[in-house]
């Protein structure tokens, strides 16, 4: 399976089903996720002390903000390495920017200089 971020919603129903007494494959095709995916959920949700005889009342905002929080970790610093060598770049890049350049071709020119970043990232920094 590809990669895709499961909703909150999606990770409640996991839990939901596996509560139930739906065993991991089971709830694996009834959710339509990896099963690595659904086991990593159960084993976050049991670390927050989640326990399988508890019922789905058990699964309270706070509990399902602690599954997300260990499932989905933010980055630390808001902004990953791509965007630090852009913000780098930032006077080369206005300054190109005011000259009327493309993007495209401000891309093409980070690259030669060494910073290679992904388009969409400069587009979003732009």
């Amino acid at each position: 399976m590809a990669y895709r971020e499961v909703s909150v919603i999606e990770i409640k129903e996991v839990l939901r089903l596996w509560l139930a007494g739906h065993s991991l494959r089971e709830v694996t095709r009834l959710a339509g996720l990896d099963r690595k995916t659904v086991r990593r959920y159960v084993q976050a949700a049991q670390a927050a002390g989640v326990a399988r005889e508890g019922g789905d009342g058990q699964l309270t905002d706070e509990v399902l903000g602690a599954v997300v929080a260990v499932v989905r970790p933010d980055r630390p610093r808001g902004n990953g390495a791509s965007w630090e060598a852009i913000a780098a770049q930032r006077e080369r890049i206005q300054a190109w920017l005011k000259q009327d350049l493309t993007l495209a071709k401000i891309h093409m020119l980070l690259g030669r200089r060494g910073v290679v970043v992904p388009y969409r990232t400069l587009h979003r920094f732009a």
